[in-house]
């Protein structure tokens, strides 16, 4: 077998060279670490070790009605923005941009307003969130996307 680095004909051990693994000769395995040689088994008998997945980490969104969630929650408490913002140390003006819908939250300031207001604001991306709406009756062609989805429209 040829070295994959150098192309001479000789015995040759897997190597991991800055990330990569080839099949190098003697001479160029110096380049890197030599992991087993090239047979079924390396040297020492032992078998490679199977690396264990991880389990993905879930993606968190950011609720649709968020702007609706806190300012129903601060009212709730009967309080005015000037008093959510003193709560949660933030400007007046932030918290009346993400009532009106025109800041998202990050994850950071979602955390403060639940603590204060009790709402969550993000929710694993994994739980899908579609409505289904009845306006129309779905034909023998049967549903369409403009049945099962909601349109946020723009005006």
């Amino acid at each position: 077998m040829q070295c994959e680095m150098c192309g001479k004909e000789a015995e040759l051990k897997k190597t991991k060279v800055e990330g990569a693994v080839l099949k190098l000769c003697k001479d160029c395995q110096t380049a890197g670490e030599v992991i087993e040689s090239s047979g079924s088994n390396s040297s020492s008998g032992r078998k490679k070790k199977k690396s264990k997945s991880r389990p993905k980490e879930q993606k968190k969104i950011l609720v649709r009605d968020y702007s609706e969630k806190v300012k129903e929650a601060r009212e709730s408490n009967d309080w005015t923005i000037e008093d959510l913002a003193d709560r949660i140390n933030e400007k007046e003006s932030v918290i009346h941009r993400i009532e009106s819908g025109k800041l998202k939250p990050d994850k950071e300031l979602a955390k403060e307003l639940n603590s204060a207001l009790g709402v969550k604001l993000y929710k694993n991306s994994s739980k899908l969130d579609y409505e289904v709406h009845d306006s129309k009756k779905s034909s023998s062609s049967g549903a369409t996307i403009g049945d099962v989805a909601e349109v946020k429209k723009e005006g």
